[in-house]
């Protein structure tokens, strides 16, 4: 170790932090960045929250604050976490082996939040390591109430989970340490929000968790940039516009789309993806978007300007984003029966859903679609409905906080 390096107090002394406000932070730490907080002067809540913003979990945390920093009731302090770290990224934790490091970093992201979780009422975790500490630290401490918001649930069943290569490769131990280890997390948590209805009868259901604690509920799209517009039948001879979107292109079944596109479509579509991976190679028609963020006007036109989304994903456990985009500018969808995704994609209302790595349903899904103008403007008002009733972030968003001051206020109540 090199001389002169303040280690961040990683061991037990950690998961007292909050009640030593007055010490510095650790040197380690400080090129965090300062907590980021809204206060205002009436607040009867803190709240903090400790988020992952990597790829379209960022348009989550995006939408949660702007409406979430519209209640007057409540301090806020947010703590956004990133995977990923450039690598010329400068920082003092470049001492340390590369696993250790990205471990540390996200950590680093999330201290803010972390150093002084004795003062806030109720923390929501979308982040598995910040969440290991503070589960540990319930054995000390009874302050925060944990809440646990995510797209994910323990992996209790391998032949039905939509398992990321990733997860499949990992050893039989080390599946069995990390289940053990998310029982007892569900054990030490107060209050669960899952993204979907799907990730809540796994917790309930394979974990114990009690009904009473699991409110199924996604934060929603923000409708304020999310716009449709009137759908035209296109004129005869015109192609139809197919949109992919994804940033994990092979996962997401890019390949797949691309290979029925080359073989089936040729000559009678347009492909548009927007992701970073696209092959070097593409067929004619094939058109990529590949610097498009988070609620981003140009890929709400892309949106607007296509006749059907299509996004054949292999392993996916949350309704995803780009199906709620595309359906609230009333797209209809091809995808998959993977995790929650039939929430959104109800088969033969706002879209179709074909079998994971199935080419020849996807061709047919997109040739059904392709010769059914009046099908397709149909799903997409379906669509259109469905996010305005169930994936509006004006709506959930109150709804979520509703439920943590409940749970802070039943807390309050059983302490006096």
């Amino acid at each position: 170790m090199a001389s002169g390096v303040e280690l961040p107090p990683l061991g037990w002394h950690c998961l007292s932090v909050g009640y030593r406000r007055r010490q510095p932070r650790p040197r380690l730490f400080r090129e965090a960045s300062e907590p980021m907080n809204f206060t205002h002067p009436n607040a009867r809540y803190r709240f903090g929250f400790v988020l992952n913003t990597t790829i379209g979990n960022m348009t989550r945390y995006l939408n949660l604050r702007k409406y979430a920093e519209r209640d007057h009731e409540i301090e806020f302090t947010w703590a956004p976490v990133n995977h990923y770290t450039p690598p010329d990224f400068p920082s003092s934790l470049r001492f340390l082996p590369d696993p250790l490091f990205m471990r540390a970093r996200l950590l680093q992201q999330a201290w803010p939040v972390l150093s002084r979780l004795g003062s806030f009422d109720a923390v929501m975790f979308h982040l598995y390591e910040a969440d290991l500490i503070s589960a540990a630290r319930r054995y000390l401490f009874r302050r925060p109430l944990r809440i646990s918001s995510t797209d994910e649930a323990p992996i209790t069943n391998r032949e039905t989970y939509p398992l990321y290569p990733s997860e499949a490769a990992k050893p039989v131990w080390r599946q069995n340490m990390r289940l053990k280890i998310d029982r007892w997390r569900v054990r030490k948590t107060d209050v669960f929000i899952p993204f979907s209805s799907w990730a809540a009868n796994i917790l309930t259901s394979d974990c114990g968790a009690p009904r009473e604690n699991v409110h199924p509920l996604h934060v929603g799209l923000d409708l304020e940039v999310w716009h449709p517009v009137p759908r035209t039948v296109r004129s005869i001879g015109e192609k139809l516009r197919i949109l992919f979107v994804g940033s994990d292109f092979v996962r997401k079944g890019g390949n797949l789309l691309l290979d029925v596109f080359r073989h089936r479509l040729q000559g009678e579509a347009e492909l548009h993806l927007v992701t970073k991976q696209a092959p070097a190679e593409l067929p004619p028609d094939v058109f990529v978007h590949a610097d498009l963020g988070p609620n981003d006007h140009r890929l709400a036109n892309l949106y607007r300007n296509s006749d059907l989304l299509v996004v054949p994903t292999t392993a996916d456990v949350g309704p995803l984003w780009v199906f709620m985009e595309a359906m609230a500018m009333r797209l209809p969808i091809v995808g998959t029966d993977t995790g929650s995704a039939t929430e959104l994609v109800q088969d033969g209302v706002t879209g179709l859903v074909v079998k994971v790595g199935d080419g020849d349903g996807v061709a047919k899904a997109i040739h059904t679609l392709a010769a059914n103008p009046p099908l397709r403007l149909s799903m997409g008002d379906r669509g259109r409905s469905l996010v305005e009733a169930k994936y509006d972030a004006a709506k959930n968003v109150p709804q979520i906080l509703g439920i943590m001051k409940d749970a802070v206020d039943r807390a309050r109540r059983h302490s006096t």
